[in-house]
């Protein structure tokens, strides 16, 4: 199956949205497509960042340690200033070869824009362009942490591209809901009846199985838990 390489691994560290959505590009244009750049860490940001600077005649430095070319109207930024850059939040990949040659008309029913007419090569989702400093903090913090960790609500709102305010609100809720529900069939946990909840959960599942005939309305007992801990009530 046809999906993105990393020219450098340590780089692959992207918003799992994303890299979704350069593969779902990948496999409807049945080729594979190598990416130069995507998460960077702060010393890999200014390692770009002079790289630009010596390739780039004419090119300038900021004290924030972005590169820009051309003045006034004309002026291009090369690189963001330290930090600063979407692939240093990991919501930036930079893509080689035939993807440079795709336009957002083209990549925009897949969610992805080019978001700059002069580098070809950067790509992102519509849905996160112009967030502020804090929610692509966020965004970065929970893709660093990994499935390890525990996630907190912030972290879940960054990455489910709602208002990062850490309170669990109705939207928040909903959200969670619908997250939840496919986890469980994910996962195996979308029970359908109470004697698969019995199987799948009791050391001693006969025991229970029984009770089913002799105890009245257990069965429902049991199905109205799973519907409310998995969300779908």
């Amino acid at each position: 199956m046809c999906h993105v390489k990393f020219k450098y691994p340590e780089q692959a560290c992207v918003h799992p949205k994303l890299l979704s959505a350069i593969n779902q590009v990948c496999r409807a244009y049945g080729k594979d497509a190598l990416c130069t750049g995507g998460y960077r860490s702060l010393e890999c940001q200014k390692t770009t960042a002079r790289i630009v600077l010596e390739k780039n005649k004419g090119s300038y430095q900021l004290n924030d340690g972005s590169v820009y070319i051309g003045t006034g109207s004309s002026r291009k930024c090369l690189s963001a200033a330290y930090g600063k850059s979407n692939h240093c939040f990991g919501l930036a990949m930079d893509m080689d070869g035939w993807f440079e040659a795709l336009e957002n008309k083209e990549l925009s029913g897949y969610g992805l824009i080019k978001p700059l007419d002069y580098e070809p090569w950067h790509v992102q989702l519509i849905e996160l362009t112009g967030l502020s400093e804090d929610r692509k903090a966020a965004i970065r913090d929970s893709i660093l942490k990994g499935e390890a960790f525990d996630m907190t609500i912030r972290e879940f709102q960054a990455l489910t591209a709602l208002n990062v305010d850490g309170i669990p609100g109705p939207k928040t809720q909903k959200k969670a809901r619908e997250v939840l529900l496919v986890c469980q069939k994910i996962l195996g946990n979308d029970f359908k009846s109470p004697q698969e909840v019995i199987a799948a959960t009791q050391k001693n599942p006969e025991l229970w199985l029984a009770k089913l005939k002799e105890v009245k309305y257990f069965d429902s007992f049991i199905l109205n838990i799973v519907k409310k801990m998995s969300g779908r009530e």
